[in-house]
């Protein structure tokens, strides 16, 4: 088990270029904001059948915060928004990352009708949510632009040894692209590609 606690005062490093170094893999989430006031504190914890993620997010700033928190999963005909759920993809080094995080455009000519959305959580001032993520193994490549950028369908190495966890944030002011649209079942969703965030991770864990 990884118990990880970062205060934001140890993050306000802008990973700006990041899309070069890919620190999060070549397809996963970028790091382009400086990190707001919060705490971050999660667990890890792979089992015989899946990883469990338990975080706790606690805003300790004067303005509104956004997680991007609700991957969209297949349900009947339509999708619906679960906190529950991770992005899945490969992390850099060869390990395993999952995900609750913008994604940008991959680098493809593949042109894709309408851009994928993705479920938000505001949290106001002093506000915490607690949220619990579980990923069955073995761990299944899920993205959300999909598995195949035009060079063959992308997977998870079946031999990855190790996983961890990022948690995507925007900060205050939200720009228009940022502004949440109200789906039939009451979640509130903005688009993939549409704005900066910071990513909050844990360390990775051994599976």
């Amino acid at each position: 088990m990884v118990r990880v606690f970062v205060p934001a005062v140890a993050l306000m490093l802008a990973l700006s270029g990041c899309a070069h170094d890919e620190p999060y893999g070549e397809h996963g989430p970028s790091s382009t904001a400086s990190a707001p006031e919060a705490r971050f504190d999660v667990e890890v914890t792979p089992g015989n059948t899946e990883v469990e993620v338990r975080y706790r997010f606690s805003n300790d700033g004067d303005e509104p915060l956004m997680l991007v928190n609700r991957p969209a999963v297949p349900s009947g005909g339509g999708v619906r928004h679960r906190e529950d759920t991770a992005y899945v993809t490969e992390d850099a080094g060869g390990g395993a990352l999952l995900s609750q995080a913008l994604f940008g455009f991959p680098e493809s000519d593949h042109i894709w009708e309408s851009v994928p959305r993705v479920g938000v959580t505001m949290v106001k001032p002093g506000e915490t949510v607690e949220v619990d993520v579980r990923s069955a193994l073995p761990l299944t490549w899920f993205h959300p632009f999909g598995n195949d950028f035009g060079s063959g369908t992308l997977s998870v190495p079946s031999d990855v040894e190790e996983v961890r966890f990022c948690l995507g944030v925007v900060s205050s002011p939200f720009p228009e692209s940022m502004t949440p649209r109200t789906e039939e079942d009451g979640t509130r969703t903005v688009g993939h590609a549409s704005a900066d965030q910071h990513l909050f991770c844990s360390d990775p864990e051994e599976l």
